[in-house]
This record gives structure tokens, C-alpha cells and sequence, in this order.
């Protein structure tokens, strides 16, 4: 009976995790800033090492991200400048959603 107690408990507060995720990762979008020292390299690559650092969920269609190259980034940013810096030279814009980032195509990439 003990282990159908714990593991009922267990269960319980993965659930009550996975809901309150997505305010977490929308705080992290809002309010902190992280350092980033990123070097061009392949724009998948970057975005998703962005999300991890900041803890911002990036919804984006990976065949966006197919064949592009990130730009450099290096200095402390919230997470959207820290995006749009990175996307700068694509045809990509970073937006903000309600549970995090988005990556949107924007148009011809700027010089």
C-alpha cells in the first residue's frame, strides 16, 4: 500500500509540473536576462541552445530553421532581443506568444 500511495504522489506532482511549466518559461520570457556568447553557427543549433538558457519555450517550424546560419550574439539580453539578434540576418522575425517565443517568417533578410 505504501508504494500505490507514493507512486500515486509522484504522478500527482508530474502533472501539477507539466501545468505550471508554461507560466514558468513565460516569467523566464519576461523578466531575466542571460548571457549569451554565440559565435555564427547553424540557426537550429542556436535556437534551441537559446531556449535552454533562458528557459523560454521557442515554438517554430524546424523546416524554417533548414540551411540557415545564426547570427553572433554576445552580451546579457532577454530572451526576444537575444531571438531577434540571432535571427537578424534571415528572413525569420522572433515574436512573443503567451507561452514563451515564437519564429515567424518575416520577409527578405536585412543586410
Amino acid at each position: 500500500m505504501p508504494f500505490a500511495v507514493s507512486r500515486a504522489c509522484r504522478v500527482t506532482a508530474l502533472l501539477t509540473s507539466a501545468l505550471l511549466l508554461p507560466a514558468a518559461a513565460n516569467a523566464a520570457c519576461q523578466h531575466q536576462t542571460v548571457k549569451y556568447d554565440y559565435a555564427p553557427q547553424r540557426l537550429d543549433q542556436a535556437v534551441q541552445d537559446l531556449a535552454h538558457r533562458s528557459g523560454c519555450f521557442v515554438q517554430v517550424d524546424p523546416s524554417l530553421l533548414e540551411n540557415k546560419q545564426g547570427a553572433a550574439v554576445h552580451g546579457r539580453y532577454r530572451p526576444l532581443p537575444a531571438l531577434t539578434h540571432l535571427l537578424r540576418s534571415t528572413d525569420l522575425k522572433a515574436i512573443k506568444t503567451r507561452d514563451g517565443l515564437a519564429i515567424i517568417r518575416n520577409g527578405p533578410p536585412q543586410p
